[in-house]
């Protein structure tokens, strides 16, 4: 049986969660299971083939204005339906869910929902546009990051015998322990290439707390002299934080790496001590942390995290197990878990083998597809009883 995924617009090459883990849900079904369809074209570097599935790059498809997207829709789903006879569609986001409606009306074709954090607040609170609560309410299933994401869409509406929690998998081949390049820490940390390294990996926006880790150092500084933070990504936050580092007096131990090539990624795991992402919601702002891949791919390289207690990074992290959970709105707690933590060699360790082992138990990618085609089989046999 295969399926089609639907994303607009989180789809490799773009980076980010939900990008990522709609490529790996790709590579993972392979071409028997899946084909897609995305308005994200490709760079010249992601080839289709790249996901052991047939991927459809059509941006037309996509475009707000509607007789072109309507005609490119009509021509993409004429041609996908001939050629690969998909049974059931999974939707990236609520977003798509207008396609959704569509392909059920008229192709009688069942969907399943992707649900993270943000777009559910985001639906939640739309009152002009109502379609995509409307198709996340009306999915066959809606397929939520973790247990916290579930309840949103509870509160979005969304019966509870219609909510799957399938949490997000770690390429456990890709990200394991690597020994640091020397080369590539001396052309990243400079003439701090000997001090210890902190390490954060997300877009710079508010929620992901990269301020306050900013704020910490100072207090770091006295358990620890030696430490420089390495910040990896991109995003309109950067000139706030540059200039929170200048006003802290710790702007020669805060390097703003800006985005690299995710090909890159498991050799800057490498080069960290400790990986914190102090992420703290935001929900004015429709800015929650649903999960935190970046959690277990630092965890998957066996090194020690520190997340923020919020939304749902407590599922992504085993406090004092796989790392530490902190107070995201208190500097000083999080200046006192990275200083336990680099303070701790054996600790910290500890809890980065811990978090390899648990990575490689519950959260490989061949598992998670397994589950997501187990729950595609089982609505299409429901579809078959109920017809």
């Amino acid at each position: 049986m295969k399926s089609l995924l639907i994303s607009s617009f989180y789809f490799p090459p773009r980076t980010g969660g939900i990008a990522e883990i709609m490529g790996a849900v790709a590579s993972t079904l392979g071409r028997d299971r899946v084909c897609c369809l995305t308005g994200v074209p490709a760079d010249g570097t992601a080839l289709n083939d790249n996901f052991g599935a047939r991927v459809y790059r059509r941006p037309a498809a996509f475009v707000r204005a509607k007789p072109i997207q309507a005609a490119s829709w009509a021509i993409t789903i004429t041609q996908i339906m001939a050629r690969e006879r998909p049974q059931v569609v999974q939707l990236a986001t609520a977003y798509e869910g207008h396609l959704g409606l569509w392909l059920r009306k008229w192709l009688k074709l069942p969907y399943v929902v992707y649900a993270f954090g943000n777009e559910i607040l985001d639906v939640m609170r739309a009152k002009k546009y109502q379609k995509p609560r409307h198709a996340l309410q009306q999915a066959d299933c809606v397929l939520a990051c973790s247990q916290f994401t579930a309840d949103l869409v509870r509160k979005a509406g969304v019966a509870s015998d219609r909510i799957e929690v399938v949490y997000p998998g770690c390429d456990v081949g890709r990200f394991r322990p690597l020994r640091p390049k020397m080369e590539l820490r001396q052309k990243l940390l400079g003439p701090r290439h000997r001090d210890r390294v902190i390490l954060t990996v997300g877009g710079l926006v508010a929620r992901k707390g990269q301020d306050m880790v900013i704020q910490a150092l100072p207090r770091l500084h006295r358990h620890i002299p030696e430490v420089t933070y390495l910040i990896i990504g991109d995003g309109p936050y950067r000139m706030q934080l540059e200039k929170l580092a200048m006003t802290m007096g710790v702007q020669d131990r805060v390097i703003f790496a800006g985005q690299i090539p995710n090909k890159e990624l498991p050799d800057i795991y490498a080069l960290s001590d400790v990986f914190v992402m102090p992420s703290r919601e935001q929900l004015e702002a429709c800015d929650v942390e649903g999960f935190g891949l970046v959690f277990l791919e630092a965890n998957g390289c066996g090194k020690p995290v520190i997340g923020g207690r919020s939304g749902g990074i407590p599922e992504a992290i085993v406090d004092g197990v796989t790392g530490l959970l902190v107070d995201p709105e208190e500097a000083e707690d999080i200046a006192n878990g990275l200083a336990r933590l680099l303070c701790d060699g054996n600790l910290a360790a500890r809890l980065g083998q811990q978090g390899r082992s648990r990575v490689l138990r519950e959260f490989q990618w061949t598992n998670v597809g397994n589950r997501v085609q187990a729950i595609l089989d089982s609505i299409l046999r429901e579809k078959t009883t109920r017809n």
